[in-house]
Order: structure tokens, then C-alpha cells, then sequence
């Protein structure tokens, strides 16, 4: 055999023999380079360095653990160090392998990157599909159509014995992904289903590709663990991509599993959560978590699950803590699971909070209870309160029998109680009995848009009264003027269309003033009719009957509150003449 010693003197010590003359050539520095690391890496038992790989699971487990200069990659006892570009796939995409990928991040700084393409994988029993460990931040890139299944439990009977997950982990996960990137993550089966993906602390990012979440089923029991996704402690985060996660039902007298289990934000993207359905106990929650928070244009759809016999069916969103549900925009559509057959059953509640507030101050938001035998699910219910502004668009359908749409600490919302002036122009809170009949409603309508400013003083007419050309907006017109319920003078915008003059401000009271002498100016400029616009009302009046009801210095005034407007003409009430 050739020892080590001969070997390095071959490879670095021998000079490139050229044949006739004797003369021998040093060797190409390329080629001792190459040699040196050769080498020393038969000199020291190292693996051989690379910067790219693909790995075939086929062929073992692969451990991936962050390096200095990369990812070390270990399969088969041989190691990779420093691959830039790990890349993980099967030989048979259409058939699964038990292999399984553990990932490790010891300390917060670690980074690891890796690639799944059109991997498949059904682990073994007690086995997770997939283990992220430590504390560092690990980011999976999906790529095709991937299959991550954890094992069951070694028994589907013990309640306490639990199915394995599709992933399980500690630290910081980002699963991202493009348009038709995918990954199906599911649990094993066992006493309690064990769920798709499962973070014990850390977090969990979801920026891109559809991920598919599902708890395994539950023997006895599937509770929270049967989560299609589980943050236990730590965060949950959505800002792009499609998140779709079911809990499982429960069985024997198990409780259904929530769709999505722990504090989460939705920022963009689309999540269908779905709780499970329980057996001997309630439903799960479609979103448990002790804070809810929904933003952007994102588009949230969760739902409870059916309760067991004599139990309520589980929340659409649920929050246990002081943070409550907090939603400024987006698209929410949120349902309360039916109760369980029997007596002393309820319907779930479409939006819970038991800590916290329910804070709406956007979006387009549905909430329904569902309907129990004992008693409906509220639409929306918190112990603390309901906050309701800004623009949103709010249906609140209570569910059947007996059952409030709004509620705060058991005592229906009443909308004459609401503050109004947190709304804005084009907000809309509807309240309906299970059936969909109407029972409140507020509407802040929009101020009609100027089409085109004038100013009348300015504008060309004709000898027959034609429309006036439109020109620059007017902080006042000759004669006109605004004031607000205190009396003071404020803005408004005019505008004309045809010899139609528009003034609009945008307060729920304010008053038109003007003089017959200043109506006659208008009048000559070819405005034969005015209308004013608040923000509840809008009134409409014929220049031509005010001009013939009095003096040149008699005062008109027209005022508008909240829905309700009067007319006076001096200081007389003429409202009839108000279209």
C-alpha cells in the first residue's frame, strides 16, 4: 500500500517528466494546487470540499448543520462543508422515502438555507419527516411539489401518546416559495394527531409557494397538538403565498385540533384555517392564538369546527390574550363551528376574545356564529370591548337561536352607542338575526367627487343660462358661506355641472348661508339650481323660488344635521321646498 508520505511526494515532489533529453518540467501551478488539497485531505481523513450539492434521500438521512463559509451537509457519515447551494430531492418523486432531514442551528446567528425539490418523505414511527433544532434562523426554498409526512405514534390509542410531525422545531423558520412552489406538510396519527408543522419556541415565517398544513388524526384525543400548525411558544407570521391548515377531528372523547395554534400576523398573502371536529368534546378553532392580527391585502378565512354531542362548536378566530384581535385591512371571513347534537350545546363564536379588545379599523370583514342547539354563536364577542373605525366594512350575523351579533361582555352592541366620527366616509357596520335580515345598520356614505371645480364669478355664460366653463377650485364663492355647528366659518368645495352648482363639506352638521342678492349674482352667471352635501345628507333647492320670496338682503339659510336638513328664508322655516 502507498503511504501518505510517498503519495505527497509523488503528487508535489516529482516533476512532470517531457520524455528525450533528460529535462524534466515543474508541473502546471493549477495542477499543484489541486494536489496540495488533495492531499492534505487524505493526509487528515477530511472530507472533500465542495460548494453545491444535491442530495438524494433515497440514499440515507441527511443532517445539515450551519458552517463557517455555509452549509455542512453529513450523509452517510461523509461530510460536505462550506455547500453554498444545498439541494435536497428524490431519485422517484412518486415514491416516498423513510429518510429523514434533521437541520441545526446552535446559536441565534446560525444561518441555514435549503432547497426541497419534489421531495417525498413518510417517516418511520416516532420519527418527524423533518427536525429543525438550536436557536439560528433556517430557510426553506421550495421548488416543485414537495411531501413532508411525520410517523405515527407507536400507539393510536393512548391519549398521551402522540403522532410525529411533518416538521418539527426550535429557532426561526421561513418557508418561502414561488407561485407554483408547494410543500404538504402532515402529521403521523397517534393518541393526539401530531401536527403538520410545529415550532416549540422560535417562529415561523410563510413568505411565498402554497404550504399545506395538516394534523394527523387523534386516537383519543387531538387537542391542540393536532394543529395543522402549532407555535407553542413564539410567533407566527404570513406575508405572501397560499397557507392552507386543518386540524384533525378528535375521537372517542377528543377534542378537534385548531387549524392554526399560537400568536399569529397576516400581513399578505391567503390563509384558510379550519378547525377539527370534536368527538366527546368542542370543536376546534380555526385560528387559536394569544394575539390575532390582520393587515394589508391579505385574505383571511377561518373556521371552527362542528362540537362534539352536548358540546360547542369551536371559534373562527379565538384570542386568550391582552392584545386581543386588532384587523385594519384586508379581506377576514370568520365562522363560528355548529354545536354538537344534544342538550347544552352552543354554536362557536365567529371572532373571540377573552382578554383583549376586537379592534376593526379596515378591511372587509364577515363574522357569523354558529347555530347550537342550546344557543347561537355570537358573530363577534370580547369581554374588554369592541372598537370599531376607520373605513371598514363590517356583517355581523349572529348565530341561531337566541344569540346577539355584537357583543361586549354579554351585553349586545348597540350602533346608536357607537362614535360615529371614528368612522370614515364609506364605512358600513351591519348587524343581522341568523336568517340574514337586517337588524342595525350605520353607513358613512362618500362625498360625491368634484367632477370639475369653478368659480362662477369667473366663468362665460350665455344669454340663455347655459352650463359655465369649469376653471380652478374656490375656497369661496361671492355671497356663500359655511359654518360649522359652533358658527364658525369653514371650507367647503364647489363645483358645477350643467347650471347645477354643488357644495360639498365634509361634516356630519354644517349650514349653507347666502342673500337673495347673492343667489340673484348666481343666477346671472346660469345656476338655476343648488345642492348641498354633507357627509349624512344632501338637499337640493331651486334658485328660482328663493329669488321670489322676499328682498334683495333677505338671508337664506340651509342646515344640515347628522340625516336631517331645514330650510329658512328670513328666518322663516321653508323646508317644503327642500327636494
Amino acid at each position: 500500500m502507498l503511504s501518505y508520505r510517498k503519495l505527497a511526494m509523488r503528487v508535489l515532489g516529482r516533476p512532470l517528466h517531457t520524455g528525450g533529453g533528460g529535462i524534466d518540467s515543474p508541473r502546471p501551478a493549477s495542477q499543484r494546487a489541486a494536489a496540495l488539497i488533495l492531499t492534505a485531505a487524505l493526509l487528515t481523513g477530511a472530507a472533500f470540499p465542495a460548494f453545491a450539492g444535491t442530495y438524494y434521500i433515497e440514499e440515507g438521512d441527511i443532517k445539515i448543520s450551519a458552517g463557517k463559509d455555509g452549509n455542512d451537509v453529513t450523509q452517510n457519515e461523509k461530510t460536505t462543508y462550506g455547500d453554498k447551494d444545498t439541494v435536497i430531492t428524490n431519485q422517484k418523486t412518486d415514491t416516498a422515502s423513510s429518510n429523514t432531514v434533521t437541520i441545526e442551528t446552535k446559536n441565534k446567528d446560525d444561518k441555514v438555507e435549503v432547497t426541497l425539490k419534489d421531495v417525498n418523505i413518510e417517516a418511520t414511527t416516532d420519527k418527524a419527516a423533518m427536525s429543525v433544532t438550536g436557536s439560528g434562523n433556517t430557510t426553506i426554498k421550495l421548488d416543485g411539489d414537495n411531501h413532508l409526512t411525520g410517523g405515527d405514534g407507536s400507539s393510536t390509542t393512548y391519549t398521551r401518546n402522540f403522532g410525529q410531525y411533518g416538521i418539527s422545531g426550535n429557532g426561526n423558520l421561513t418557508i418561502t416559495g414561488g407561485e407554483n412552489d408547494s410543500l404538504t406538510a402532515k402529521g403521523g396519527d397517534g393518541g393526539c394527531g401530531g401536527g403538520g408543522i410545529a415550532i416549540d419556541r422560535g417562529s415561523l415565517t410563510i413568505s411565498g409557494g402554497t404550504v399545506n398544513a395538516a394534523s394527523g388524526q387523534g386516537g383519543g384525543n387531538a387537542g391542540m397538538y393536532g394543529s395543522g400548525i402549532y407555535i407553542n411558544v413564539g410567533s407566527g407570521t404570513v406575508s405572501g403565498g397560499t397557507v392552507n391548515a386543518t386540524g384533525s377531528d378528535g375521537k372517542g372523547y377528543g377534542q378537534g385540533g385548531s387549524g392554526i395554534y399560537g400568536s399569529l400576523t397576516v400581513s399578505g398573502g391567503t390563509v384558510n384555517a379550519t378547525g377539527g371536529d370534536g368527538a366527546g368534546l368542542s370543536g376546534g378553532d380555526g385560528i387559536y392564538g394569544g394575539s390575532v392580527t390582520i393587515s394589508g391585502d391579505s385574505k383571511v378565512t377561518a373556521t371552527g369546527g362542528k362540537g362534539g354531542n352536548g358540546h360547542n362548536g369551536g371559534n373562527g378566530i379565538y384570542s386568550n390574550g391582552r392584545s386581543g384581535v386588532t384587523i385594519s385591512g384586508g379581506t377576514v371571513t370568520a365562522n363560528g363551528g355548529s354545536g354538537g347534537n344534544g342538550n347544552n350545546s352552543y354554536g362557536g363564536t365567529g371572532i373571540y376574545s377573552g382578554n383583549g379588545r376586537v379592534a376593526i379599523s379596515g378591511g372587509t370583514v364577515e363574522a357569523a356564529g354558529g347555530n347550537g342547539n342550546n344557543g347561537g354563536g355570537n358573530s363577534i364577542y370580547s369581554r374588554i370591548g369592541i372598537d370599531l373605525s376607520g373605513s371598514l366594512e363590517l356583517t355581523a350575523k349572529a348565530g341561531n337561536p337566541n344569540r346577539g351579533a355584537l357583543s361586549q361582555n354579554g351585553k349586545e352592541l348597540d350602533l346608536d352607542t357607537i362614535n360615529k366620527d371614528k368612522l370614515d366616509p364609506g364605512a358600513k357596520v351591519t348587524t343581522t338575526d341568523a336568517d340574514g335580515k337586517v337588524i342595525q345598520q350605520v353607513s358613512i356614505p362618500r362625498p360625491v367627487e368634484p367632477e370639475k371645480p369653478v368659480i362662477p364669478e369667473e366663468s362665460s355664460s350665455s344669454s340663455d343660462g347655459g352650463s359655465s366653463a369649469p376653471s380652478a377650485p374656490a375656497s369661496s364663492l361671492p355671497g356663500l358661506t359655511v359654518t360649522d355647528k359652533s358658527g364658525a366659518v369653514i371650507s367647503y368645495t364647489s363645483t358645477q355641472s350643467g347650471n347645477t352648482l354643488t357644495v360639498c363639506v365634509g361634516r356630519l352638521t354644517a349650514s349653507l348661508h347666502a342673500s337673495l342678492s347673492a343667489l340673484r349674482q348666481l343666477r346671472a352667471e346660469g345656476i338655476d339650481t343648488i345642492t348641498f352635501q354633507t357627509i349624512l345628507c344632501s338637499t337640493t333647492l331651486s334658485v328660482d323660488e328663493l329669488l321670489a320670496m322676499g328682498g334683495e338682503d333677505t338671508p337664506v339659510a340651509l342646515a344640515h344635521s347628522m340625516g336631517t336638513a331645514r330650510l329658512t328664508v328670513g328666518g322663516e322655516d321653508h323646508s317644503e321646498l327642500l327636494k
